[in-house]
């Protein structure tokens, strides 16, 4: 094979591995923008039917579409597991629904109740564990004193942050049961680390109003 014929070939190529390569990059793109969309979408309206159930008023997914005059985005009402609650920290701009466990699915959607922990406002160790890079993003700006509100059905618990830490995946005694009313937010560290974080970032927090 001659030189220009294996120069042409190259050529060819790499136009041939550009286009893959942009082809893929969009279709990640709209992945990402279609998962964040729907998690988007699940926020607003669990957020909404959660704010109904606290008025005593009735909750249909056609009556909040009607009312935010929003497109349907393929979502049917199902999460990964029950809505728990809501939790804010309004200084760092924190909002979020809770939703029972911790899977993959769940986490995509919401923070994610610890199975196992202790419920808002009871006596233990409330664990919630959420995503850096979505809404547990926030967090890295948390600092000791700093008003986080989870709110329920059954009412509304403020907590207070006590502290923060930095640990290993191994170290789950930050979940262990205590006899206090504690919260224990949990996300991975560093924040803006690539790939799978090697670290959890743990809030510390002390119930102070139920």
């Amino acid at each position: 094979m001659s030189l220009r014929v294996r120069l042409r070939f190259t050529k060819s190529l790499l136009r041939r591995t550009e286009g893959l390569c942009f082809a893929l990059g969009l279709g990640s793109m709209g992945l990402c923008a279609a998962l964040l969309a729907q998690a988007w979408f699940f926020q607003a309206y669990q957020n909404w039917a959660f704010e109904q159930e606290l008025e005593g008023a009735p909750v249909s997914y056609s009556a909040f579409l009607t009312q935010v005059h929003a497109p349907s985005l393929g979502f049917d009402g199902a999460g990964g597991g029950s809505i728990v609650g809501r939790i804010e920290i309004q200084r760092i701009g924190l909002k979020a629904m809770i939703l029972e466990g911790v899977s993959q699915r769940t986490l995509a959607l919401a923070v994610g109740h610890v199975p196992g922990t202790a419920l808002p406002g009871s006596a233990g160790n409330v664990g919630i564990a959420g995503h850096r890079d979505t809404f547990f993003r926030g967090l890295r700006g948390v600092q000791p004193g700093d008003r986080i509100i989870l709110t329920t059905l059954n009412g509304a618990y403020e907590y207070r942050v006590k502290s923060c830490e930095v640990v290993t995946p191994r170290d789950t005694q930050v979940l262990a049961a205590t006899k206090e009313p504690w919260l224990t937010l949990v996300t991975c560290y560093p924040f803006h680390y690539l790939g799978p974080a090697p670290e959890r970032f743990i809030v510390h927090a002390v119930l102070t109003r139920s």
